[in-house]
């Protein structure tokens, strides 16, 4: 095990905003992580997804906590308890079909990504439009049904209500990334 450093604060970049009358946090993290365990593990899971003991790569305590004090922003005193955090390798090949959560807020961070991917899209966090309806909308110009896609990058931090449906794009060959996962 590696000492490890406090979990940074929020860049400057950090925002709240409301999609589609949701509230998601948006913003930058960057965890003080053993990124050499980090890239090891990512170099030898060349395909699929793995998951690794979060306490074996960060402070899982000052994660938790920080993560759960950013959820205020879109939870006012809600999920400052039993938040469960996971850390996973994205690989080539991997995907997330459309999927839901049962928490009261669900984050992804990006700890770690390798070099340049093959495709912008790879290994991309999607939010869905969570308005009824929405799926029906294909009239051209109109705001519905258009997803939130957010590019994987090292550094990426996500927080939004744990029921709003979401997807991660598939990750391409010579593309892998490191995500830390929180629901509470």
């Amino acid at each position: 095990m590696t000492a490890f450093d406090t979990l940074s604060s929020p860049a400057i970049d950090a925002t709240m905003e409301d999609r589609w009358a949701t509230p998601v946090w948006l913003g930058t993290l960057h965890p003080a992580a053993d990124h050499d365990l980090l890239h090891t593990q990512m170099r030898q899971t060349p395909y699929g997804r793995r998951e690794i003991d979060p306490a074996d790569v960060l402070d899982t305590d000052k994660a938790r906590t920080v993560l759960a004090t950013l959820a205020q922003t879109i939870h006012p005193n809600r999920g400052l308890h039993k938040v469960r955090l996971g850390v996973e390798i994205w690989a080539a090949g991997h995907r997330t079909p459309l999927a839901y959560g049962h928490a009261d807020w669900t984050a992804w961070c990006y700890l770690a990504t390798t070099a340049e991917a093959p495709h912008e899209r790879s290994g991309a966090l999607c939010l869905h439009d969570p308005r009824a309806g929405c799926d029906s909308a294909t009239v051209p110009g109109l705001p519905w049904g258009r997803a939130l896609t957010l590019r994987a990058q090292a550094g990426l931090t996500v927080i939004a209500p744990g029921w709003l449906a979401h997807s991660v794009l598939p990750v391409t060959a010579g593309h892998t990334a490191a995500v830390l996962t929180a629901r509470a």
